[in-house]
C-alpha cells in the first residue's frame, strides 16, 4: 500500500508540475542550419546553470491588469555580457528564436506566442498593460509536431520565426518581448522573456529556410546555448546587407538623370567684307549674268536711188 500511495503522490506531483508551465527564450537569434546561437535574451544564465528554471521563469497569473513586463531579477536592465551578447540584426531580416516545449505540445489547439516591440528606441516595456500600445513583429505557435524537433520529448527544442520590422532605424537598440499566452488557468496564464536588438545596416544573415528544413537538422546539442565561442564570433563578423526592398533595407533612390544641355545661343551675323560692300552698293553697276539675253536693235538700210 505504501508503494502504491507513493506512486500516486509522484503522479499527482508530475501532473501539477505539467500544469504549472514554464518556458522562456533560450536563443533570440538562432542559425537553423549551423545550429549556433548568435544572440541571447536579457540576463540569460545559460542552460548549464542548474538554477535556470528558478532564475528565468517569469509568469503572469490570472491575467493581471498591471505587473512588470520583465522579470525584475533577471530582465529589468540590458544586462548582457561577452558570453551571452545582445542580438544584432537589420530591418527586414528573418529571425529564428528557440525555447523548450516542457511537455506542452498541442497540435489541435496550439498556444500562441507574440513578439511585441516599440518602434521608438527610447521606449521600454515596463508593464504588461503596455501590450495594447505595442506593435507585433510576429506570431508563432508554441509547440507542435511542425516546429519542435522531437515532439514526444518534453524538453525538446522548439523554433519559431519572425521578421525584424522595417520601421526600425539602423544604429539604434530596440526593446522586444517574447510573450507566451499559455492560459492553462481559465483566468489567464502568461510568460514573458525580454530582449533587445541592436539594429544595424548590415549583419550576419542566417539562411531563410522553411520549417521542415529546420526540423530535418535534428534536435541541437544543449551546449548550443552555453555561450559564445570563437566559432560564433567568426560567424557574426561575416556581415551582409539585405538589398531586397520587400524583405530588407530599402536602398536609396538612384540619382536623378542629368539635365539636358541648354540650346546654344544664336550667333551674331558675320560682319560684311569690303568686296561684298562694293558689289551691293547702290552706285555699283550690277554684273550681268552670262546667261542673260542680249537684245540688239535692228536699223534698216537706206533704199538706193
Amino acid at each position: 500500500m505504501h508503494g502504491k500511495f507513493a506512486s500516486v503522490i509522484f503522479t499527482l506531483a508530475a501532473a501539477a508540475s505539467s500544469v504549472l508551465a514554464h518556458s522562456w527564450v533560450d536563443c533570440v537569434k538562432y542559425d537553423p542550419i549551423s545550429q549556433l546561437c548568435l544572440g541571447y535574451p536579457r540576463g540569460y544564465p545559460g542552460r548549464q546553470n542548474v538554477n535556470i528554471n528558478t532564475l528565468y521563469t517569469y509568469m503572469f497569473d490570472a491575467s493581471p491588469a498591471s505587473q512588470p513586463m520583465c522579470s525584475p531579477q533577471q530582465q529589468s536592465t540590458m544586462n548582457y555580457n561577452d558570453k551571452f551578447p545582445m542580438t544584432t540584426a537589420q530591418p527586414g531580416e528573418t529571425i529564428y528564436t528557440t525555447w523548450e516545449q516542457n511537455g506542452h505540445l498541442d497540435n489541435a489547439n496550439p498556444t500562441k506566442i507574440e513578439v511585441y516591440y516599440f518602434s521608438d528606441s527610447n521606449k521600454q516595456f515596463t508593464d504588461v498593460s503596455q501590450r495594447k500600445d505595442a506593435k507585433s513583429a510576429g506570431t508563432m505557435k508554441f509547440a507542435t509536431d511542425g516546429n519542435c524537433y522531437i515532439p514526444g520529448y518534453p524538453n525538446t527544442v522548439c523554433v519559431g520565426s519572425w521578421v525584424v520590422p522595417t520601421d526600425l532605424v539602423p544604429g539604434q537598440v530596440y526593446h522586444f518581448v517574447w510573450f507566451w499566452y499559455f492560459n492553462a488557468n481559465p483566468a489567464g496564464q502568461w510568460y514573458s522573456t525580454c530582449f533587445d536588438v541592436q539594429v544595424n545596416s548590415a549583419s550576419h544573415v542566417v539562411p531563410t529556410v522553411d520549417m521542415p528544413v529546420v526540423m530535418a537538422k535534428g534536435n541541437p546539442n544543449i551546449n548550443y546555448v552555453w555561450g559564445v565561442t570563437d566559432t560564433v564570433k567568426s560567424v557574426v563578423a561575416n556581415t551582409t546587407m539585405l538589398v531586397n526592398p520587400n524583405k530588407g533595407v530599402v536602398p536609396p533612390p538612384p540619382p536623378p538623370p542629368p539635365a539636358p544641355p541648354a540650346p546654344p545661343a544664336p550667333s551674331a551675323p558675320p560682319a560684311p567684307s569690303s568686296s561684298s560692300t562694293s558689289s551691293t552698293s547702290p552706285s555699283a553697276k550690277p554684273t550681268q549674268s552670262s546667261s542673260s539675253t542680249i537684245v540688239r536693235k535692228c536699223i534698216p538700210r537706206p533704199t538706193p536711188k
